[in-house]
């Protein structure tokens, strides 16, 4: 089984986000969803937008990709 990793571009470089993150993505992106999640990285609410591929937190907009680990 191959195992995917969620991350978000965040300068020039790809950062994971942590466990539940990932978990609660990948739930979203199974039922082509978005919603609102938690992340320990933000510390506060994140909207992810699976039709956009990426994430908004306090105003901020983040390209999101989903890649084999």
């Amino acid at each position: 089984m191959t195992t995917v990793q969620w991350v978000y571009a965040n300068g020039s470089a790809w950062v994971a986000l942590d466990a539940d993150a990932q978990r609660h993505i990948e739930s979203l992106w199974s039922h082509n969803a978005s919603s609102w999640i938690q992340s320990q990285i933000f510390h506060s609410p994140v909207y992810v937008d699976i039709d956009q591929m990426s994430l908004m937190c306090n105003g901020m907009s983040y390209t999101i990709a989903r890649r084999r680990a």
